[in-house]
């Protein structure tokens, strides 16, 4: 029981891409009474790119396009200003 009580295991992840989505989905006890701690901060255009991503495929992109990088630019800015 002591060990138990004083085990700590440490998983890095990267949360780009569908790797780590999946591995949630299979093992949802990653996310569960888990701690998600950012050591580093991204840069802007790694934000920027990560949000285009996930949100190219909304259909309100699909009807008008250029608003694309303007939000995601915005997503981005957002990100770092908290």
């Amino acid at each position: 029981s002591r060990v138990r009580k004083n085990l700590h295991i440490i998983l890095c992840f990267s949360p780009v891409g569908d790797v780590m989505r999946q591995r949630c989905r299979k093992f949802p006890g990653l996310i569960n009474c888990t701690e998600i701690d950012w050591f580093h901060p991204w840069p802007r255009d790694a934000l920027q790119s990560v949000s285009e991503r996930f949100i190219a495929n909304m259909p309100v992109f699909e009807a008008r396009p250029e608003l694309l990088p303007k939000v995601s630019s915005h997503m981005a800015e957002v990100h770092l200003s908290v």
